[in-house]
């Protein structure tokens, strides 16, 4: 009886889990740009993501360590609606100027101007 009554909440444990995964999973990341900070520690990454017909597309900056595999939840700074063209430059080894000609106030979501020990510029 004990083993019936453990294997029905690992069992929701586990299909909520999957569900959860799938979920996150809806939406694509196509990579544009990427510039390594010049202690080669951290990497700047521009990306635009797409979540299907019924939602705008959607440019983003992210920071995250160098070494790290790809993660576009990870350290975002810069969230604007639409495609955009984005140039990432490190000024220093925890500084990186972010320049968006074409990003508007009432389109940017997110604009983040430190991340720990990084500082952001924007232009």
């Amino acid at each position: 009886m004990e083993n019936t009554v453990m294997r029905k909440p690992v069992g929701i444990v586990l299909a909520v889990s999957v569900l959860l995964v799938s979920c996150r999973s809806l939406c694509g990341d196509t990579p544009e740009t990427t510039a390594t900070s010049p202690d080669h520690q951290l990497t700047a990454n521009s990306y635009v993501r797409d979540c299907g017909a019924t939602t705008s597309f959607s440019s983003i900056v992210n920071v995250q360590g160098a070494s790290s595999k790809f993660d576009g939840n990870e350290g975002q700074i810069l969230i604007v609606k639409g495609k955009r063209d984005i140039s990432l430059v490190w000024t220093g080894p925890k500084t990186l100027s972010v320049r968006c000609n074409s990003c508007s106030r009432k389109d940017t979501y997110r604009e983040v101007v430190a991340l720990g020990n990084i500082d952001i510029t924007y232009e």
